[in-house]
Order: structure tokens, then sequence, then C-alpha cells
């Protein structure tokens, strides 16, 4: 998925509008005095068409969508911890820099359009560090945010009955965000995506119905068949492609820490 792509269905999924941005960014430019900071509707369109915004536009992105500049820059291609990696080796009788340590910003802003996790419906993760803490540590060390997002399935979601139980971590592949009409042999064969919809987020099987996606629970789950127009009412964020489920099964009133 390319940058602007991404950024786009980012801003699309946390209900973020242009206009919001306009209007946050600026404040961020007056509060700084600075003018490169405000990101425009036209400077917007720009970015989400793929061109590459400057570093000042790209702060004020970060903190209208909610996310991480390490993340925005990671679409970008840059990974700030490889900076090491390329470090200048000094040559023979030059001098050598002491290492500095990369502080991180001290300004930042509370946003009206933030939002919480609700452990009881299935919710698709952001990419901040309090979202990331319920990652596997192991997983934390290869993310790759402009192929996967992740997912928490609610503690009130058996939509997928116990191939991917409530309470279960799923990795969800955004490039594959078509329907795949292909032959399969048994239910675990069958794929399952990630979809929004205007009553939030599903994990499930889907297909695809004119111009409606069905959503298709588990044999044994107490959900029902579920219809939506799409792309209006609903779409496919990605297929899952990893599940990390719990060893219990979790009460549909847990919390989740």
């Amino acid at each position: 998925m390319d940058s602007g792509k991404w950024i786009r269905e980012l801003r699309e999924e946390r209900f973020v509008k242009p206009s919001d941005i306009e209007r946050v960014s600026r404040s961020i430019a007056d509060a700084k005095g600075n003018p490169d900071f405000y990101v425009s509707h036209s400077t917007l369109a720009d970015i989400e068409g793929g061109s590459v915004p400057s570093i000042h536009k790209l702060f004020s992105l970060a903190v209208c969508l909610k996310t991480s500049l390490d993340e925005l820059l990671l679409v970008f291609g840059i990974d700030w911890e490889e900076v090491t990696h390329f470090a200048i080796q000094p040559g023979p009788g030059s001098t050598q820099l002491e290492t500095t340590e990369i502080r991180q910003p001290g300004f930042r802003f509370q946003l009206n359009f933030d939002r919480s996790i609700n452990s009881q419906e299935t919710s698709l993760l952001g990419m901040e560090p309090q979202e990331l803490a319920a990652l596997p540590p192991a997983l934390q060390k290869r993310l790759n945010p402009k192929r996967y997002r992740y997912a928490l399935i609610g503690l009130n979601d058996d939509m997928m009955g116990d191939l991917i139980p409530p309470g279960a971590l799923v990795e969800v592949d955004t490039t594959q965000n078509a329907v795949q009409i292909s032959d399969w042999h048994t239910m675990r064969e069958r794929p399952i995506y990630l979809i929004w919809h205007t009553q939030g987020h599903s994990c499930c099987w889907c297909q695809l119905d004119g111009r409606e996606l069905v959503l298709v629970p588990f044999p044994l789950s107490r959900q029902t068949v579920r219809r939506f127009k799409t792309p209006r009412e609903a779409s496919v964020i990605g297929r899952v492609v990893n599940a990390w489920v719990p060893f219990e099964a979790l009460p549909p009133h847990s919390e989740v820490h």
C-alpha cells in the first residue's frame, strides 16, 4: 500500500475530516510560530495522492491522526532506529564525536477525537505505544505498519467461534483487501477477513453478493449473517494471517489490560 493511500485510510478509519486537519494544524502553526506546520485541504489531497510532505507537515499529520511521528516516517520508508546502522565511521586521525541520545519531542496536543479501546467490542489497534503494548514482544520487533495492522477480538464477539475466540489478537495483511474467490476444502482453509462496517469491526468469513458485503459467522457462533452495502457501509481492511489466542476462555465482562 502506498503512503498516500495508507494515510487516507487511517484518516477515514479514525473519522478525521480534512477540516479537522486544517483546524488543528493551524493551531499547531500558530503555537509554533511557523506556517510550515499548516496542512491545507489541497496539501492534504496532494499527500494522499502520493506526494511526500515536509517534516513540519508530517508532524502535524501525526498529531491530527493520533499516531506517532515514527510510524508516519516508516510509511515513507524511514526507520529512525536505523540511523546508528548507517553511521559514518571516523577515519584514521579524525575526531570522533560522542553519541547523543535521540529525544522525544515535548510538544503534545490533546485532541477531541481521541478514542479508547472497548474490550467488549472488536477493535482495530492504532500504532501508538499504549496500544502496541498489547502485542507480543517478539512481534513488536518486526512491525511493518505499511502492510500489517492488528486487532483485538472483543470479549462479546464470538463471530468466529473457537477458530478465533474472544480475546484473541489477530494480524491483518492489508494488501489482501479483496474478497478471495477460490476453492477451500475445510473451514480452517477459508480466508478470514477483518471488516470495517458502520457498526464497528468484525473478524469473519465474508463474500460478495452484488454490491453487498455478506459477513458470515462460524456455524456454532451466536452471531447471524449480516449484510452491508459496499463500500459505503462496509469495506475489507485485510485478511487475517496470524492469530494469538488465549489459553482459557475469557468471561464476556473481563477487563483486558
